[in-house]
Order: structure tokens, then C-alpha cells, then sequence
């Protein structure tokens, strides 16, 4: 698809594009673009560009990848938002740093695009996976326990479909019921061969002890309440990066803070990280 046409399915701020357009005009771009994603994840190439040039050679990337899409049979719609990860993630870059570009973890992050291995549907993120458990077998050391007959339930390498939370996803009953069913759906046109066993989700949001302090009606207790939650971790740091922002490491002094906010600062030792199960 044209560098134009992705463009307007983008819909980066004027500030960003101005700068994807300037990066993209550069012949260097399409070279650099060729082995941007070659070699050992933690080693990309693309990790070790400018920001505004990880931007641009994303976007230039998925140039190709529409029609990828496409021939799998994923409809427009989805893929067009897919795509807009890129730009919810750039604009939270140029929020957060007052300049274009993304992050090298959100560099990272592209290259399930990059792959085609990740679907956003209704108003959630949907990746073709296996399961892991981030115990000691898997890491070599233990990070987060399960039982045994969990394991059993659900042995390691089970065909799953991973489950992502976007910044400001809208987790409203009605349209996370939405997207859990028709994601099941797009997984089971799109690979008749592989029979999911369940959808997982790692997250801050499942954490027990969090949602139990939340109160009767809140979206993030009642997608929570969707999963058997099977294991989990007092480590807060993904909490307090997406509540607070990148740049805290614990909790802050705030003049106006949200609900979430509030009872992060006031009950720190409550927010997590756990793992659970929504069976098919």
C-alpha cells in the first residue's frame, strides 16, 4: 500500500507526520528498513536509530504488510486498526518526550506487526500464541508460581490466543464480551488447523489483590472478572508505569489525582502482576 494511504489510516498528529514524512523522503530510509528487524530481538537494528527514524521505518515497513493482512483473511477494518497501535504509542511518545518518534520498546513491540502476529478486534489485542509460564522452567529461575495440576490443565506449548490492554482501551462490558467473541471467531477462520485452548492474559489489571480493592461497577474489576486468575507476583512496576507514567518508579505526590491514582499512593503493597485463563 502507498507511504499516502497508510498515512491517512495512521492519523498521526501533525507534528509527528510532518517529521514521518521528512524521515521517509530520505533514500536511506528503505536500506535501513531491510535489516531493521534481523538478528536477535534484544539486538535489533532499529533499537539503535533515532527515535524519529524508528517512526519512520515502522511506518515504512507496514507499507508492505497491509496486503499481508489481507491475504490471510483478516478484514479491513481490523488491520486499519491494528495499524493505529503506531499511532496511539507515538502519540503517547510525544506526549511524554515533546518530540516525534517511539520508544525502543515500542520498537520491540512492532514486530508482531512486523510478523503479522497480532490483531486488534472491538477494543482489544488479540496475538496467535503458545503458553508459557514465567516460573523456573521457562525463565530458570522463579518469577511467578503455578500449580501443578494447573499445568496439567493446560500444559506448556497449548495453542492460546494472548490477550493485550492498549493505554485508555475502553473495558466496558458489552464491548469486551464483544471483542472476546469475535476474536474467537477471526482465530478460527484465520487458523482452522490450530484448536485454542483458552485466551491468557499477563497484567497489572488481573492482580487480586488491586481489583479487590476496587469498587462494585469498575471496568478494570469487571474484565478482571473474566479470567481464572491461575498465578501471580507483588511486582508493581508495570502498574505504577501505566497509572503513573514511564518516568515513576513508586508512587508520586500528585495535586489532582484520579481514583486509580489515589488508591495506588495509598495502598501501594496492593498493585501486581498476575497471569489468568479464559478457557474456550
Amino acid at each position: 500500500m502507498e507511504q499516502k494511504k497508510i498515512l491517512e489510516i495512521l492519523n498521526l498528529s501533525p507534528e509527528s507526520e510532518k517529521a514521518v514524512v521528512l524521515a521517509l523522503s530520505k533514500k536511506k530510509i528503505s536500506e535501513i528498513s531491510k535489516t531493521a528487524y534481523l538478528g536477535e530481538i534484544s539486538d535489533f537494528p532499529i533499537l539503535r536509530l533515532k527515535p524519529v527514524t524508528r517512526l519512520a521505518v515502522v511506518v515504512h515497513l507496514i507499507c508492505g504488510k497491509y496486503d499481508d493482512y489481507l491475504s490471510l483473511g483478516v478484514p479491513p477494518k481490523i488491520i486499519e486498526d491494528t495499524f493505529r497501535d503506531i499511532s496511539l504509542r507515538a502519540e503517547l511518545y510525544l506526549k511524554e518526550k515533546g518530540k516525534p518518534g517511539i520508544s525502543k520498546n515500542d520498537a520491540l513491540w512492532f514486530r508482531h506487526i512486523i510478523n503479522c502476529q497480532i490483531f486488534k478486534v472491538g477494543v482489544l489485542q488479540f496475538q496467535a500464541f503458545e503458553m508459557i509460564y514465567l516460573d523456573k522452567e521457562f525463565l530458570g529461575e522463579t518469577y511467578m508460581e503455578f500449580s501443578k495440576a494447573q499445568k496439567e490443565k493446560l500444559p506448556s506449548g497449548s495453542p492460546v490466543i494472548n490477550c493485550h490492554i492498549q493505554t485508555g482501551a475502553d473495558l466496558s462490558n458489552d464491548r469486551v464480551s464483544l471483542s472476546f467473541s469475535d476474536a474467537q471467531r477471526l482465530f478460527e477462520k484465520l487458523f482452522p488447523d490450530r484448536k485454542y485452548r483458552a485466551f491468557i492474559c499477563y497484567s497489572w489489571l488481573l492482580y487480586p489483590d488491586m481489583t479487590g480493592l476496587l469498587p462494585k461497577g469498575s471496568k478494570i474489576k469487571s474484565f478482571a472478572e473474566n479470567f481464572e486468575i491461575i498465578g501471580s507476583i507483588s511486582d508493581s512496576e508495570q502498574a505504577f508505569e501505566n497509572i503513573f507514567g514511564k518516568a515513576y518508579k513508586r508512587p508520586p505526590k500528585l495535586q489532582a489525582p484520579t481514583a486509580l491514582q489515589k488508591l495506588a499512593s495509598e495502598n501501594p503493597k496492593s498493585f501486581g502482576f498476575a497471569c489468568g485463563v479464559k478457557y474456550l
